[in-house]
């Protein structure tokens, strides 16, 4: 919607509130497993990407954000929630 009434040659910044983009920060997707749990072929730490196998099926990118001496902690946030979103924007052309 943000290049609706630009002509060729404007330029603009749009910013789109975390909630419109990839929406907020969420508790609920932080994920602990306790560290029996972990695969031994995984060297865990924290910043290491993995992905697990969601409830249909799917996969559920999550980040290692937390270590101790018995579990470990995920993030399955997506990396810009909780972001807003800012665009510079030229429209160059209309086809």
């Amino acid at each position: 919607s943000a290049v609706y009434g630009m002509v060729i040659g404007d330029k603009k910044t749009v910013t789109i509130p975390a909630a419109e983009a990839y929406g907020e920060r969420r508790e609920d997707m932080m994920i602990e497993v306790p560290l029996s749990e972990v695969p031994p072929h995984i060297e865990a730490e924290i910043g290491l990407q993995l992905t697990l196998q969601g409830p249909g099926g799917q996969p559920m990118p999550v980040t290692i954000v937390d270590i101790d001496d018995e579990k470990i902690t995920l993030d399955a946030n997506h990396d810009l929630a909780g972001k807003d979103l800012i665009f510079d924007i030229e429209l160059v052309s209309i086809s």
